[in-house]
């Protein structure tokens, strides 16, 4: 007789556990992050784009926020971008409603490339080999909590030693780290 009961109690539980509903909710607001780039310069490939996503996810972070996956925040702020307007707080709060997101972090790259220039610069130099490296990108990063606003203009045409440079793309790397952790209050890398 316990075997029964405790098989019918067995078949109960399961019978309750799996028809049961299973909904579950965060107790906690996820906030959606928009993140954009517009790439002018045509230098901007996957894996350029996926170091660029992961440091905006670095400020960004699961539980409080979540990074938009959908292509609708790159659609509409780059039909706006594409277009030579002026970029301010006003326009970007648009953008964002209009995205449905939170926060929105654009990067619009207008020219990045490095090569290697050989020859002497000046009557004392040793010929090389050099690099010329030109970056030229603007960063903006806009928070409706508070209605927040900051861009960072980068700009760079300069001649450097080929074992001490920076490729462009970190560059932007580490300052758009720099600004996304300028917006929440962290400490710059």
């Amino acid at each position: 007789m316990k075997k029964i009961f405790a098989c019918l109690t067995f078949l109960l539980v399961l019978f309750l556990g799996i028809g049961a509903p299973q909904v579950t909710e965060a107790a906690f607001p996820e906030r959606p992050v928009g993140f954009v780039v517009i790439d002018k310069s045509g230098g901007v490939d996957g894996a350029v784009y996926k170091e660029w996503r992961n440091v905006v996810r670095w400020a960004y972070r699961f539980p409080n926020y979540k990074i938009v996956d959908s292509g609708m925040p790159q659609e509409i702020v780059g039909n706006v971008l594409r277009k030579n307007v002026k970029v301010t707080p006003e326009l970007l709060a648009t953008l964002a409603e209009e995205s449905k997101v939170d926060v929105l972090v654009i990067a619009k790259v207008y020219d990045m490339e490095d090569y290697i220039v050989n020859g002497g610069f000046g009557p004392f130099d040793d010929d090389g080999p050099y690099v010329r490296v030109i970056l030229s990108a603007d960063l903006y990063v806009y928070k409706k909590d508070g209605n927040k606003f900051l861009k960072k203009r980068l700009r760079e045409n300069e001649l450097k030693d080929l074992g001490n440079y920076d490729k462009p793309a970190e560059t932007i790397k580490w300052d758009l780290a720099n600004l996304v952790n300028k917006m929440e209050g962290r400490p710059r890398i």
